[in-house]
């Protein structure tokens, strides 16, 4: 605990901080291949798996998947990458 605070005192007397230019962004994916109600779990999972990526969910129905993740460091493409990995191949969605 005592290690925590001082971390915290320490960033926060030098400035320490996210680039000013660093933005959560959230993308809309579509997803091929989802056959069943297992399918979203495993895409979830590989999703979350990317460093950088904070929230995912998946819709079997619509089959897309919603991912919202820190842009300095992850890309959608790399994102979309994951799921392509373990068999589930998707994009990002132009609105």
């Amino acid at each position: 605990m005592k290690n925590t605070l001082f971390a915290i005192v320490l960033g926060m007397a030098f400035g320490v901080a996210a680039p000013a230019d660093a933005a959560v962004q959230t993308v809309s994916m579509s997803v091929e291949r989802m056959t069943c109600a297992l399918c979203p779990l495993t895409i979830r999972k590989a999703m979350e798996g990317v460093d950088g990526v904070q929230h995912v969910e998946v819709d079997y129905d619509t089959k897309t998947a919603t991912v919202t993740f820190d842009d300095t460091k992850t890309t959608a493409a790399d994102i979309a990458q994951a799921s392509t990995d373990v068999g589930y191949p998707s994009k990002p969605v132009s609105d």
